[in-house]
């Protein structure tokens, strides 16, 4: 039953995600878009699996694109065309749970080595402005079911991966999300829109840093869900 999965935070359960993802895995069966849709609509989400030509342009990834976060606001850096994961490259630590800063930096390294720019972000409301990154505060806070809190603060953090040659990015406004993409289209994106926002999950990055994905997908619903974000998903397959 996916009845008392709305609320996995503070709880030490295998999520629905992991037990799918298990019982597959025996079976050597990838975790498909069609799992995921029960397992959000078992979080009280909506959930449906749309094809890419009824969304609004797939972009292709480059390797200027920054690696940059799911937050839909409008950035001041004009190179969008990378793929979008939880806080940027905070997506890969919290995977792992790498909470220093040198193994920041060694991720850093590895998103250049595999054809993204590492990025953070923070906003023009936060003090200090790194903190504008929702999924960071709430991964500072320990507020990650199952996910350590970092050894080091949001300016730490930015500093250390400026150094490692990437980017900081400055958000503007406030979140006007009205959906969440996951998208499966492998090597593709979606461009913020400022006029239409909607939250970004390139979900196709997870096999390209080898990334456990339940643990992700988790991440990725309750960080939505405790921001206050749409409980309303569009998962884009391809045509």
């Amino acid at each position: 039953s996916l009845e008392g999965e709305s609320n996995l935070l503070g709880t030490h359960h295998p999520s629905q995600f992991h037990i799918i993802f298990r019982k597959k895995s025996s079976k050597r069966m990838p975790l498909t878009a069609e799992d995921v849709v029960g397992v959000l609509k078992g979080r009280g989400w909506e959930a449906e699996i749309v094809e890419e030509s009824t969304v609004a342009p797939l972009i292709k990834t480059s390797p200027q694109g920054l690696m940059k976060c799911v937050d839909g606001r409008p950035s001041d850096h004009p190179a969008m065309d990378g793929p979008k994961s939880l806080g940027g490259v905070y997506a890969i630590a919290t995977n792992r749970g790498v909470t220093d800063i040198e193994g920041l930096k060694k991720i850093c390294e590895e998103v250049k080595k595999c054809g993204s720019v590492p990025s953070c972000h923070g906003d023009e409301h936060a003090h200090p402005a790194p903190m504008g990154c929702g999924f960071f505060k709430l991964w500072s806070q320990s507020k990650l079911d199952g996910i350590p809190a970092p050894q080091f603060d949001s300016e730490e953090g930015k500093a250390a991966i400026m150094e490692a040659g990437g980017v900081y990015e400055c958000l503007a406004g406030s979140h006007e999300e009205k959906v969440v993409y996951i998208n499966f289209v492998e090597g593709t994106t979606l461009a913020p829109n400022g006029d239409d926002q909607a939250f970004v999950v390139d979900a196709w990055m997870t096999g390209t840093y080898n990334l456990d994905v339940p643990k992700y997908l988790v991440a990725a619903a309750s960080t939505v869900e405790q921001l206050g974000g749409p409980l309303k998903a569009k998962l884009i397959v391809p045509n």
